[in-house]
């Protein structure tokens, strides 16, 4: 049986995500949970085959982290799932004013900045997943509060609910399903996209234009670009990038080919575009 890694515990969004994405294959998999981004992806290809991890919010963009952590390693995108995010506020106690504290997953806090700027003079506790800010609050409970999933609790649990404190009310978190598995690309039925990282090892005049007009030529659709510090020498940075199409298509071929004639290209997977919720 296929092992699965995730961000833990049990309850998360990438329990969720990691669950429609191996309800859409037709092998069993065993869900492994990891304490945080960076070991789910470790253990992929050592105790685990695959991993689910989030890369991009609607309102925040990229994950950071993630894009460094792909740039290091050897792992190959096979999958992406899409999920509806919502938030709620949680608390023992009976008024807002009454609260001194606040639990909140790194992401979460920023997908509810507006909702936390309301809560003066409270002390903000960051954790590593949502479900350890809901577990975090029914140890401490008091007049503690929690930042959590709209679907992972009773709202009979606590004196105080508001629901939904998410900025934007269309929210969802793109996941990635990874592999260290480097077998040949292999074209999929529907539409493809593909995720590359072009490292900054021969910085040069006019990379970013050379990069873009060897995709704009052939008229590839960029879907994304984001860029990152080479976290080596200040000026230096990694261009992630998303196109539309296949990389066994001819012109994505000839284009990856072109920008490799000048610099380090490192495909990090095609794979199906998953539609959004």
């Amino acid at each position: 049986m296929n092992k699965i890694a995730t961000l833990g515990p049990k309850g998360t969004y990438s329990e969720l995500a990691t669950l429609k994405y191996i309800g859409s294959q037709n092998s069993s998999y065993e869900i492994e949970y990891f304490s945080s981004i960076k070991k789910t992806l470790e253990s992929v290809g050592k105790c685990c085959n695959f991993g689910v991890i989030p890369i991009e919010n609607l309102s925040e963009g990229f994950v950071s982290l993630v894009l460094d952590l792909l740039a290091e390693t050897n792992l190959t995108i096979v999958s992406e799932v899409i999920l509806p995010i919502k938030f709620s506020f949680v608390s023992m106690a009976s008024a807002v004013s009454e609260i001194d504290k606040l639990y909140v997953q790194f992401v979460a806090k920023n997908q509810c900045a507006d909702f936390i700027s309301t809560l003066n003079n409270i002390d903000i506790v960051t954790t590593e997943s949502n479900i350890e800010s809901l577990d975090l609050l029914l140890k401490n409970a008091g007049l503690s509060s929690a930042i959590v999933p709209a679907y992972s609790y009773e709202p009979s649990q606590f004196n105080m609910v508001i629901d939904d404190v998410t900025d934007y009310a269309n929210n969802q978190t793109r996941f990635i399903v990874l592999t260290d598995v480097r077998e040949p690309l292999q074209n999929q039925s529907g539409s493809s996209k593909t995720s590359l990282v072009v490292l900054d090892d021969n910085d040069h005049p006019g990379l970013l234009g050379d990069i873009l007009s060897s995709f704009s030529n052939r008229n590839i659709n960029l879907l994304s670009i984001i860029s990152r510090p080479t976290r080596k020498v200040f000026g230096k940075y990694n261009f992630f990038i998303d196109i539309d199409g296949h990389i066994n298509n001819s012109l994505v071929k000839n284009a990856v080919e072109e920008i490799k004639q000048k610099n380090r290209v490192k495909i990090l997977g095609s794979y199906p575009v998953a539609r959004s919720v």
